[in-house]
């Protein structure tokens, strides 16, 4: 297959650094697992987290909207076939972003959506930044497909974006923050009754895996990654 022929795939990246660098590794190591001694054209458009997590807890929808279309008019300007935010949280403006891009994108949340009635599960927690817990957007995309979305306590809340926020995207994993982040899951699931777990924040993988959890965990880097291979090999085929 010609280089000229393989599309591009753009990423809006840098919330945070950390989980884009987890999305190139897998998308470079699983394009060449499937197409041996080749690697896939990628362009990232690199964000401040900080600043993006700014305008998504001050409820700046106008200005985040901005900020992710013109960095995603930059992949396009790039060579960008198609792209996707390397973050949970920016899926709160998700449809308006779609509407207005340039280029396709492709959603975490409707690749969440997918993997959880690919089990046919119909309770299932979910742990992300404040907003993505408390924001509706992967709420409202569950409860249309007959599925219950719990999230923890306020107290709990308030303590996971903590340690998303001050810990997880400088890449820090204490163990302590990984302690509480399996007693929450366990609790959830005692309580609440939950079939699974959304990773609802790219920076949790590196604190926690599949094998941490007795319960089906939809990690939403690699769910991610999954289907944007996908629509790679689709565009090029």
């Amino acid at each position: 297959m010609e280089a000229s022929l393989m599309a591009k795939v753009g990423l809006v990246g840098g919330m945070g650094p950390e989980s884009t660098l987890n999305y190139y590794q897998q998308l470079t190591s699983k394009y060449e697992k499937i197409h041996p001694k080749s690697y896939l054209p990628i362009v990232i458009d690199s964000l401040d987290v900080y600043h993006m997590l700014d305008l998504e807890e001050k409820g700046q929808k106008i200005l985040l909207v901005h900020e992710l279309l013109t960095s995603i008019q930059k992949l396009q300007a790039a060579g960008a076939d198609f792209a996707a935010l390397t973050a949970n949280t920016p899926h709160m403006v998700f449809d308006e972003l779609q509407t207005a891009s340039p280029i396709p994108l492709l959603s975490i949340v409707d690749s969440v959506v997918e993997a959880i009635r690919d089990k046919k599960q119909s309770v299932v927690g979910l742990l992300g930044t404040k907003v993505t817990m408390t924001n509706p957007f992967y709420k409202n995309k569950l409860v249309k497909k007959q599925i219950k979305v719990i999230v923890p306590n306020e107290v709990q809340i308030e303590r996971i974006h903590e340690i998303i926020s001050s810990e997880l995207e400088l890449g820090i994993v204490k163990q302590s923050s990984r302690k509480y982040l399996l007693n929450v899951i366990s609790q959830l699931k005692r309580e609440a009754h939950i079939q699974g777990i959304i990773l609802g924040c790219t920076e949790l993988p590196l604190a926690l895996t599949a094998s941490d959890i007795d319960i089906a965990v939809y990690d939403t880097v690699q769910l991610h990654v999954n289907t944007i291979l996908k629509k790679l090999d689709a565009d090029t085929n």
